[in-house]
């Protein structure tokens, strides 16, 4: 063989090549960025629900003239807070303004808290601005006619203080009855 025939390759004493550690590394991150991104794009996919809109507050009537004449919303009062012609004065006070209360009483149905009753869905609104003019209690759908009228307040120790409140007098329709003996 002559000195200039290459027998074999010789290799060179210079690495080129990556350790398989750093291989390994690369892969196992780009694996991650490959999930990442394939979750980042799923989750762009998923159908969203529709922001929700703000919604309206409920209607109210907290003024007696702008009650529908042909709707009956005439009120009973009832007290439960124990207080002597509390029920009588509220219902002047809203007789006074405007409203038509036809009676007031008390109950010897003991209740914590107020609410104005109303008997039909066309009522909510009048109930809901009875409640606001009372400052207390809250306006709850009845399953039947509580006492003669459609609507009925019945007034709890949450009101004493808050609900508007007058001399109650007999110069006019409002019937005022006594209260109740427990039994």
């Amino acid at each position: 063989m002559s000195p200039r025939q290459r027998v074999g390759v010789h290799r060179s004493s210079s690495t080129s090549r990556w350790p398989r550690w750093a291989i390994l590394l690369a892969a196992l991150a780009l694996a991650i960025v490959l999930a990442a991104v394939g979750l980042f794009a799923l989750d762009m996919l998923r159908p969203r629900a529709p922001e929700p809109s703000p919604t309206q507050a409920p209607e109210t009537i907290s003024d007696p003239s702008a009650i529908d004449p042909s709707l009956d919303a005439s009120i009973t009062v009832l007290d439960t807070s124990g207080e002597d012609g509390f029920a009588a004065g509220v219902g002047q006070a809203l007789a006074d303004a405007g409203w038509q209360v036809v009676a007031t009483a008390g109950s010897s149905e003991p209740s914590e808290t107020t609410i104005v009753w109303f008997d039909s869905e066309e009522l909510a609104p009048v109930a809901r601005g009875l409640a606001e003019q009372l400052g207390a209690g809250q306006a709850l759908l009845s399953d039947g006619r509580l006492s003669g009228t459609p609507i009925t307040i019945v007034l709890g120790p949450d009101a004493l203080g808050t609900a508007p409140s007058t001399a109650p007098r007999d110069d006019g329709e409002l019937t005022h009855s006594p209260t109740p003996e427990a039994p």
